[in-house]
């Protein structure tokens, strides 16, 4: 494959989401999911794009390659509810095209900290309230931005990827996987409450809606608006905002956040958390969304190890099987053998932090040991 750069994109705007600003927000219909194999059925907005259908455009070209330029065309402004926005320094002479806020606010929705936040990080995930709530009550939002996902394909540098299918899809199916457990949640509620190994309250973060932000842009003289979606979630103070920074491989001048889970510190409490999580991520899946990434990024405790309100919480949904929504559709397992789910080797790279090195090598051990967790045979 020949190597190409990316061009540099002068009209692209610093990102928008940092601490203070405050964005006006409309409730949003999201699409059905769509992408790969699972959602055959659902086309979405449009067809994905090969990055030589892609390799003349820069990011902002991209972003707004599909839509209709405003009229009359006119300048974009700075949006007046951000409190520390900061300026992208001039490229080549030219100032970057500032972007603006639509003016037309439904409820005003204020970033508190960042949890994923800045350039080519895919979406955003912050931490928020809405404007006038005299509680400041905190949710997760994680926003769909394809101007600030990553737009180099991960295995070949230099060569573009379609952000705007890619971002449109983590929407669609994420917000379904919500809906979904949600749904179910109610059914079980109303017609088999008292079988409590089907019960899910707890086992996912509480969903609050999907939402949507319009953003003026300027590309190449003209103006554009942008609808950018995201969705609301629950807070989990001590467990979203631990968190390290590293360098990663493919994005080596920029910074990625990795989550650090502060582990309960006796043995026999990791591997019941460990068991808790397993047992929240099985459920889901018997509730008809197979998350599709059992890893520590994912999980979140929330409260403390060895009380009644302590939750082992399984989050991000944005590549989930949603079984009732696939093409063909399919029925979720009816149950699930936790003991040989628990024992799969694949976990061995994943959880070797969380669990002793004698949980993956003595079998007689690790058996006797999740049977106890699992004493009712059943997640």
């Amino acid at each position: 494959m020949m190597t190409h750069e990316l061009a540099d994109d002068c009209e692209k705007p610093a990102c928008p989401y940092v601490v203070g600003i405050r964005f006006a927000v409309t409730v949003h219909n999201p699409p059905p999911p769509f992408g790969g194999g699972s959602y055959r059925g659902n086309p979405g907005p449009r067809p994905w794009e090969q990055y030589r259908q892609i390799m003349d455009f820069t990011q902002t070209q991209y972003c707004v390659k599909d839509l209709q330029p405003d009229e009359p065309s006119r300048s974009a402004t700075p949006p007046a509810a951000s409190a520390k926005s900061s300026v992208k320094p001039p490229c080549h002479g030219n100032s970057p095209a500032p972007m603006t806020l639509a003016s037309a606010p439904r409820r005003l929705l204020a970033i508190d900290s960042l949890i994923r936040s800045g350039d080519q990080v895919g979406a955003q995930v912050v931490t928020c309230h809405w404007e006038h709530d005299a509680h400041k009550t905190k949710y997760v939002a994680k926003i769909y931005d394809p101007l600030y996902y990553s737009f180099e394909e991960p295995d070949h540098p230099g060569m573009p990827t379609d952000v705007v299918w890619t971002a449109a899809r983590d929407y669609s199916i994420e917000a379904a996987a919500y809906q979904q457990l949600q749904a179910y949640e109610k059914s079980w509620a109303a017609t088999d409450p008292r079988d409590e190994s089907k019960n899910i309250r707890g086992c996912y973060p509480a969903f609050f809606g999907s939402f949507s932000i319009t953003f003026k842009l300027v590309c190449n003289g003209k103006l554009y608006t942008r609808i950018v979606p995201l969705i609301l979630t629950e807070h989990f103070p001590s467990s979203m905002e631990s968190q390290i920074v590293t360098k990663t491989r493919n994005n080596p001048n920029g910074w990625g956040k990795l989550r650090v889970v502060e582990l309960p510190g006796t043995e026999q409490s990791r591997i019941h958390t460990f068991a808790r999580a397993a047992s929240s991520f099985m459920r889901l899946t018997m509730a008809g969304v197979g998350q599709g990434d059992f890893a520590p990024r994912n999980i979140f405790l929330v409260g403390e190890p060895e009380t009644a309100e302590f939750r082992v919480v399984i989050g991000d949904f944005n590549i989930a099987k949603i079984f009732p929504l696939m093409t063909p559709k399919r029925a979720p397992p009816a149950t699930i053998d936790p003991i040989s789910f628990c024992e799969d080797p694949g976990w061995e790279d994943r959880f070797c932090d969380w669990l002793p090195p004698w949980f993956f090598t003595d079998g007689e051990k690790r058996r006797a040991c999740l049977r106890e967790e699992f004493s009712s045979g059943k997640p």
